[in-house]
């Protein structure tokens, strides 16, 4: 029979399309007959929203387990797909990061100890930063997948994270592995994503995983209505990617099996002398950045010429890539063909252009 595996899905650049995976390959996997456990590890939990789980309405998450609670089965949630299940997230996570006391990077693997024999995989959405959390991560984690934008700076990114990869191995987890290096947001039309996936795979070859993700809007519309691509469209191209992608992990994703192109992966860890430090203390983040936001005040037109670090302090940040330069957040609870559900903000040079409001139906 085969091992549970555990896999964390983590880079330290945002807005690469990691949660997107996470969310996505943890159904795709479901739907192929595996019972999957995911793993919202995010202070941002957007894994946890994605999947239509109403934070405040949460009695247990992995908040729980970080504060010591043994009973690790109290934060598992059932979702829409019947093999697929998840510890959520909430705000609180974030004051965790930032005030934890406990340095115990093995929290996380002990408490999945208990239950991982249930699941064939366990996917982690990791934070897209070093800190307490992504360390407890890869601790319990077997392998890595690691989203790669097709841009100019995915290969500045992947280098600092193999560094971290590096670290961990040396000093708390000697077997943790990269499964993979996953390329996301491809547009075959654009000359420069093609340019970024040769360079990618002169260096790295067979790490680099065969399904590649396109964009898709239905990808970016699907956590809108708390739910995976899989049930907003099942007949779009990125249901397809992910399906492909969770094959091609389930038939032979083994590091021993691999070549990688010119060098073995310990040697590209070696070669990669960037020092990480593991300090769990983030004294630059504030708590205000994580306030839940309220939509009393209708006059969103005062966002007009708002930075983002402003729009965050008065709406929290739901919905949003920080790199991004169109923030959503949803204004109403239900949805509904006749009310406008959701805020646009448009950004220009940092500071809000343009705002509307729209609604979704579906299709």
């Amino acid at each position: 029979m085969p091992q549970p595996k555990i896999i964390a899905v983590a880079n330290q650049k945002g807005g690469v399309g990691k949660t997107t995976t996470a969310i996505n390959l943890s159904y795709a996997l479901g739907i192929l007959d595996q019972k999957v456990l995911l793993i919202d590890a995010d202070p941002q939990a957007n894994a946890t929203s994605g999947l239509g789980i109403l934070t405040t309405n949460l009695k247990s998450s992995i908040v729980n387990l970080f504060q010591g609670d043994d009973d690790i089965t109290q934060c598992v949630l059932e979702t829409h797909s019947p093999n697929l299940k998840i510890i959520p997230d909430y705000i609180r996570l974030a004051e965790l990061e930032i005030n934890v006391q406990n340095t115990n990077v093995n929290r996380l693997k002990e408490a999945l100890s208990k239950i991982k024999s249930d699941y064939d995989y366990i996917t982690i959405d990791c934070s897209p930063s070093l800190g307490y959390l992504t360390l407890n991560s890869f601790v319990a984690s077997d392998s890595i997948i690691i989203p790669v934008q097709c841009e100019f700076f995915a290969l500045d990114g992947l280098s600092k994270l193999l560094s971290t990869v590096r670290s961990v191995q040396k000093s708390f987890n000697p077997d943790l592995d990269i499964e993979g290096i996953l390329m996301t947001m491809h547009d075959e039309r654009l000359s420069h994503n093609n340019h970024v996936i040769r360079e990618l795979k002169k260096h790295f070859d067979d790490l680099i995983f065969k399904t590649i993700i396109k964009r898709n809007i239905s990808l970016s519309e699907a956590p809108s209505f708390g739910t995976s691509v899989f049930d907003y469209k099942a007949s779009s191209e990125g249901s397809t990617n992910y399906l492909n992608l969770s094959r091609e992990i389930m038939k032979n994703q083994s590091l021993e099996k691999r070549t990688t192109l010119g060098k073995e992966l310990h040697q590209i860890l070696r070669d990669t002398n960037e020092n990480v430090s593991f300090s769990p203390t983030f004294k630059e983040r504030n708590l205000d950045t994580f306030k839940p936001f309220s939509f009393k005040d209708k006059n969103f037109e005062k966002l007009l010429g708002n930075t983002k670090d402003e729009v965050i302090s008065q709406l929290g940040l739901v919905y949003n890539d920080l790199h991004s330069d169109v923030w959503m957040y949803r204004i109403s609870e239900k949805i509904s063909l006749f009310k406008k559900n959701y805020l646009y903000l448009y950004f220009e040079k940092n500071k809000v252009k343009h705002i509307q409001l729209r609604r979704f139906k579906y299709s």
